[in-house]
């Protein structure tokens, strides 16, 4: 079986480490990318198959709205767990991530059990938790 694969998007490289050490250090085969912004990750997500991605709302370029949005109306992307991770959790911004499609979130600032309960239930509905 091949790893488990994460793309991690966000335009602040301390938060891309941040989320990478973690997932590392809870699941030591998993297979990690990641992107400065939303453009980028399309670009990758074009390309290469992931089983999750944890994404920024606001970035240069592509939010994670955007690529959320664009995510959903691929054929093969259409059920990938997305999760964004944000300081954006007014009632609005949820809804609208809600209808976009999003699988879930974790509000900044969090903790690594925070982020890991949020990644460990995406992998459990997605069938992954063995797998890593």
């Amino acid at each position: 079986m091949s790893k488990v694969s994460v793309l991690v998007v966000d335009d602040a490289s301390f938060i891309r480490d941040l989320v990478k050490n973690c997932l590392r250090n809870y699941f030591p085969g998993i297979r990690i990318e990641d992107a400065v912004n939303g453009r980028k990750a399309q670009a990758l997500l074009t390309r290469e198959p992931f089983d999750l991605v944890l994404c920024d709302w606001e970035m240069p370029e592509m939010s994670g709205l955007e690529l959320l949005t664009w995510c959903r109306e691929q054929d093969r992307l259409k059920a990938l767990p997305f999760i964004m991770v944000t300081s954006r959790g007014d009632k609005e911004n949820v809804i609208q991530a809600i209808q976009a499609g999003v699988s879930d979130f974790v509000s900044k600032p969090f903790t690594n059990e925070q982020l890991l309960t949020k990644v460990k239930k995406a992998f459990t509905k997605a069938g992954l938790l063995k797998a890593v």
